[in-house]
């Protein structure tokens, strides 16, 4: 009896959203990490360059990669929030599936209970 919900769930949509989701989460991941190695490279070139122009040009060179990755980590979010959001709808419905289910069970034990006193009574 409890694996029948497992029927009425979107298998597709949850199948067709996993890999978007475990790309997204590698892909953060990997942002992460080459953010924080790169930035400590690039700050400790500028340090150790005691030249203006060279420090310049690394500020500029790691704005641009923040730009970037700010940009990458934009599109990443839109991606997971899609993907969330079509987990919330099918949620939803589930949700509404599960409410239909119970009123039709408590009508039918009600049908059942007043078939057992007519049948008794009679």
């Amino acid at each position: 009896m409890a694996f029948v919900w497992l029927k009425a769930v979107p298998w597709s949509t949850i199948i067709a959203n996993a890999p978007l989701i475990v790309d997204g989460a590698r892909k953060l991941v990997s942002l992460v990490r080459n953010t924080s190695a790169a930035g400590r490279r690039d700050e400790q070139v500028a340090v150790v360059s005691g030249d203006p122009d060279a420090q310049l040009a690394s500020l500029h060179a790691r704005i641009a990669q923040l730009e970037n990755e700010q940009r990458q980590s934009a599109e990443l979010l839109s991606a997971l929030a899609d993907s969330n959001e079509q987990m919330a709808q099918a949620l939803e419905y589930l949700r509404k599936r599960v409410t239909f289910n119970g009123r039709l069970a408590a009508a039918a034990l009600l049908g059942l209970i007043l078939l057992g006193a007519w049948v008794l009574l009679r």
